[in-house]
């Protein structure tokens, strides 16, 4: 797909946005503005280009006063559920260790957050805890605050806060089931580091447990390539990892995370990740896990611009509404696109996969009634 000149152009902005060593685009004065404002919309990253715009501040050409009057906004709404979500996750972290006597570990969200230049320009979603437990007691923990928490894979979803929570049972999984086994090895190995891994929040906002960059490395990059698959993934997960390799790393720790990352088959996609740090957001070379490859990583570039945040804004496919069989049959039909690079998911992964999530998410369920009902 060709991107057009007025995209193009967005795309200098971001990098401009997120990079404090990149210049102004010499195009600016051609700036859209309502037509930046809608591309973060849509790519969930208003917060990060009104960061741009601040570095615009004795620029010629900087945006009008109801432009930069409108992203402000915008920005603001931001900063306000940021704060809310930050003292949930401080909340929840505090809650579950008085209430149930069990760690969590906050994994993407507010945790990416504290990497960003500004922890209040990321645009929060809901709060991932990863809680040290086994899934039947995680599961009736959820039920504690919510009768009706839906029960997934590897998380339910549940109300215990202004935010919307996930409980994972574990961090994330793989397409394919081979692979996945290794990937859960290695979160069991390395499971202890991250409940003991605690940072500070911004503002004095209290405390939480964040994931040790090495494991963040290789779960964010899972948890993009999850998305990648289904549904779709959008420029601001990218950013997520994005500060994440920008916070550096040794050669002996980039080496121990390019291992895994073969380890699990996820080396092609990081592949393609790698050229949209380097091409979209200008990441130097030396933040690289491996080299980028320019054709798949131009393919994932061009479906982040289709797609937007999870795939909403993807004209193409709409997986929103549609039963559990019609969207596993939309999601073999859309990833049949990406057989030839990635048969391990598309072909040998996923169609088996899906299956077996289904029969355990039926047994979780099960068991969660075979527990209650024998329960004083």
């Amino acid at each position: 797909m060709q991107i057009d000149p007025k995209t193009a152009l967005y795309l200098e902005f971001l990098q401009f946005s997120i990079n404090e060593n990149v210049p102004a685009p010499q195009s600016i004065e051609k700036m859209d503005w309502e037509g930046l404002f809608q591309f973060g919309v849509e790519q969930t990253i208003v917060g990060v280009l009104f960061h741009g715009i601040e570095k615009l501040k004795d620029h010629s050409h900087k945006p009008s006063v109801v432009h930069i009057g409108r992203f402000y906004a915008y920005y603001q709404r931001i900063a306000a559920l940021n704060k809310q979500v930050f003292q949930d996750a401080d909340s929840l972290t505090r809650g579950f260790k008085k209430k149930f006597g069990v760690d969590t570990c906050v994994m993407k969200g507010q945790a990416n957050a504290l990497l960003y230049p500004d922890p209040y320009m990321r645009t929060p979603g809901d709060i991932d805890l990863w809680v040290d437990a086994k899934p039947i007691k995680i599961i009736q923990m959820a039920r504690t605050f919510d009768a009706n928490a839906e029960i997934g894979y590897h998380h339910i979803q549940t109300k215990c806060a202004k935010t919307p929570v996930e409980l994972h049972f574990f961090p994330s999984f793989m397409g394919n089931l081979f692979y996945e086994y290794r990937l859960r090895k290695y979160f069991n190995k390395h499971k202890d580091e991250q409940f003991r891994n605690s940072q500070a929040l911004p503002d004095n906002l209290g405390q939480i447990n964040v994931l040790t960059p090495a494991f963040d490395r290789v779960f964010q990059l899972s948890h993009l390539m999850h998305h990648f698959f289904f549904e779709g993934i959008g420029f601001r997960q990218m950013i997520d990892y994005y500060y994440l390799l920008k916070a550096g790393l040794t050669n002996e720790e980039k080496t121990e995370t390019q291992q895994m990352i073969q380890h699990v088959n996820m080396k092609k996609f990081a592949q393609a990740v790698m050229f949209i740090m380097q091409d979209v957001f200008g990441l130097e070379e030396k933040y690289l896990l491996f080299a980028p490859n320019k054709r798949i990583g131009e393919m994932l570039k061009n479906e982040i611009l289709q797609s937007g945040n999870f795939g909403f804004h993807d004209k193409r496919y709409t997986f929103g509404g549609k039963s559990v069989y019609s969207q596993y049959l939309l999601e073999i039909y859309r990833n049949l696109h990406f057989a030839l690079d990635f048969p391990s998911e598309t072909v040998w992964g996923r169609p088996v996969s899906r299956w077996w999530h289904m029969f355990y998410k039926a047994w979780l369920r099960r068991q969660t009634l075979k527990h209650t009902s024998t329960q004083p």
